[in-house]
């Protein structure tokens, strides 16, 4: 089962931004994989199907690129550490 954009970035807004980073690297990964035609064929039979993975994989990156810039922005230009 699928969450929805906001919900996915809303259990990421405690992260830092290096580690927003790896998620977005993780998702750009996944997003790869599937232009790639790298889909493992077990995975065609199950539900969600890989199209919709991959179309809601990237409405995560959109989410998740604007949260990263909204970190970078507080860690970075403003200083506002979140050690975690």
């Amino acid at each position: 089962m699928m969450i929805s954009p906001n919900c996915f970035v809303d259990e990421l807004k405690d992260k830092t931004y290096k580690k927003l980073l790896k998620e977005r690297d993780k998702l750009i990964r996944q997003i790869r994989a599937f232009e790639k035609d790298k889909v493992p064929e077990s995975e065609y039979s199950i539900c969600p199907s890989p199209e919709v993975v991959y179309q809601m994989n990237l409405q995560y990156l959109e989410e998740l690129c604007n949260l990263i810039a909204e970190k970078y922005n507080k860690e970075y230009v403003w200083k506002e550490w979140n050690i975690e």
